[in-house]
């Protein structure tokens, strides 16, 4: 079981060093163009008074709250992409590509596959987000003369990696979804959709005083990409019911795997038609 789990981490080591790198450009150029345009934070805060960007949890008050709007909030909505995409091609992707039959075949509970399957995808989104955080870490040291925060270089390191449980549910619904599917296409659309409503709907919801409870619905509301939240980090009520999401998605994927027809390609509920 552990050589099939540092097979499927080599398999992503291409991925991890892609997304990696190229997201902690991020972080580094978006904190390193501070101090040049400080004196002018003022203009962006009315800009993002606007519905439009409160829809997007965008907020220039301070520099707590640039960084927080700018890295912690949407390094984890790009990473999304990522997870979207290896949870959605981890079961449904292998199977569209006729390796998945091959590895059913081998002497290994199904239970065992999607279990290391999903550690997988877990390592890969961890090694991605430390080299963001490293990154993020380095940008901040960079300009920390230049700047009056109590944010430190780990702080905002730390910051970064709290995403990782967000993440892990992203992924662990579309490896869910992958097992339910008949095809990657749809199970990448509906995951696709339900991070896309989550983001959104969480900010909308919280723009309007009638629609609090509601809020509380959304994936996204319980992570929290204020500034508050690089400072005291991520509230610990928060990171257990997003753990509580893994777990739930997680679930599932063995449940509807362990009944799957491997390349039939037909929803759970239906039956599969021989040919005369």
């Amino acid at each position: 079981m552990f050589s099939l789990l540092v097979q499927e981490v080599r398999m992503r080591r291409n991925a991890i060093l892609g997304w990696g790198l190229g997201v902690c450009f991020f972080p580094l150029l978006y904190v390193t163009l501070y101090p040049s345009f400080a004196d002018q934070m003022a203009v962006f805060q009315e800009m993002t008074d606007m519905a439009f960007y409160q829809a997007m949890g965008i907020n220039m008050g301070s520099f707590e709250s640039y960084v927080a709007s700018t890295v912690i909030n949407m390094v984890p909505l790009i990473l999304c992409i990522f997870a979207v995409m290896n949870g959605t091609g981890t079961l449904a992707g292998e199977e569209d590509d006729g390796r998945l039959e091959l590895i059913v075949a081998l002497p290994i509970p199904r239970w065992q596959i999607v279990t290391v399957k999903a550690a997988a995808i877990g390592v890969a989104l961890f090694l991605i987000l430390a080299l963001v955080s490293m990154g993020a870490a380095l940008s901040l040291a960079m300009i920390a003369s230049q700047v009056e925060t109590t944010v430190t270089p780990l702080d905002f390191s730390l910051s970064l990696l709290s995403a990782w449980p967000l993440l892990m549910a992203v992924a662990m619904i579309g490896l869910f979804l992958g097992a339910f599917s008949p095809s990657r296409r749809i199970a990448a659309l509906l995951a696709t959709v339900i991070v896309v409503v989550s983001y959104f709907g969480s900010n909308l919801a919280g723009m309007i005083t009638a629609l609090a409870d509601v809020q509380k619905i959304f994936l996204f509301y319980y992570y929290d990409a204020s500034a508050a939240a690089l400072i005291d980090g991520q509230p610990v009520g928060n990171i257990l019911a997003i753990l509580v999401v893994v777990l739930v998605a997680f679930g599932l994927a063995l449940f509807f795997f362990q009944r799957r027809d491997i390349t039939v390609g037909v929803w759970p509920w239906q039956r599969v038609r021989l040919g005369s």
